[in-house]
């Protein structure tokens, strides 16, 4: 078996190292959403000759779901290790974050041995840092709109602060947990996974290269927003939560913040939307430049 172990935040140099052999502006491929998000999904590593591997066990998953090995090498044989991994196990298996190019030489290494299936919910929505910031043009007219109102509405009862976590990490968890409250987060289980990452965020923030915004309206937290580096062009956006009840509140913590802390990176990725219907309306009404697809790997029989 693969000698596969929990990710620690002094693992992010190793396995950074490897992710930089195969950049992508893909969830999949930082290490921010890996950690902070590792107790969710019981994500587990295992580096192994030329390549990383990572391993999710989930919850009384019926099978193991793997993601696509990150590396430079001889790739036919880094896959043949997973489906050996797999098979000590005594579990069907899975692979996820596999991209077309990667889909098109697996078929080209390996053919037949594979079903591959479009990712839709997970695709990545990648856009121009200058048209978030700006929103400029006809097609994000409505979100200049939607702000302008805020603006009018809120007038100089508003401001924006980067985020210093020695400053802001109780009020924002406290934001956090109101937030969960007020918007019927799905389960408890789903609460605790969601204020752990946001925990592991603050707790990490340095060590992570974090990046953050807070808005204020009325003298109280109506927003905050964190990211990190996911390559060397993109910044993806890993957390953001507004509340409801300031209708605005969510456009203008995405603006502000990439105007702020995002102008240094060309592209934002603001990662995927899970196939839920409302996030996808949303992200696609922001026009993005890219979706990178994703494809889900079975082995046939």
């Amino acid at each position: 078996m693969l000698p596969f172990r929990e990710i620690s935040i002094e693992d992010k140099k190793q396995i950074e190292e490897k992710l930089s052999l195969e950049p992508a502006r893909m969830t999949e491929r930082c290490f921010t959403d890996m950690f902070i998000w590792r107790c969710r999904y019981r994500t587990l590593f295992a580096i192994q000759g030329d390549f990383l591997y990572m391993l999710s066990l989930g919850e009384d998953a019926p099978e193991l779901t793997y993601l696509f090995p990150a590396g430079k090498g001889d790739r036919k044989t880094a896959l043949e290790v997973i489906a050996q991994d797999a098979r000590e196990r005594g579990k069907p298996y899975r692979i996820l974050g596999c991209t077309q190019d990667q889909k098109e030489e697996v078929e080209s290494l390996l053919p037949g041995r594979y079903a591959f299936t479009e990712d839709r919910d997970n695709f990545d929505y990648i856009y121009r840092s200058e048209d978030l910031a700006t929103l400029k043009g006809k097609k994000l007219h409505s979100k200049r709109n939607f702000i302008n109102r805020f603006l009018q509405e809120h007038e100089n009862n508003w401001h924006y602060e980067k985020l210093d976590p020695a400053k802001h990490r109780d009020e924002i968890l406290k934001f956090h947990h109101l937030w969960c409250e007020r918007h019927d987060a799905n389960t408890a289980d789903t609460v605790v996974y969601e204020h752990c990452a946001v925990w592991q965020a603050l707790e990490h923030y340095e060590d992570l290269a974090m990046r953050g915004g807070v808005l204020y309206v009325d003298g109280r937290m109506a927003a905050f927003t964190m990211g990190s580096p996911s390559c060397s062009d993109a910044l993806t956006v890993q957390i953001e939560k507004a509340m409801a009840d300031i209708p605005g509140a969510y456009p203008l913590i995405n603006r502000e913040f990439i105007a702020h802390e995002g102008m240094d990176f060309p592209y934002v990725n603001r990662e995927e939307d899970m196939g839920i219907e409302g996030l996808r309306k949303a992200k696609l009404s922001y026009r993005p430049v890219e979706l990178t697809a994703k494809y889900r790997m079975e082995p046939l029989p």
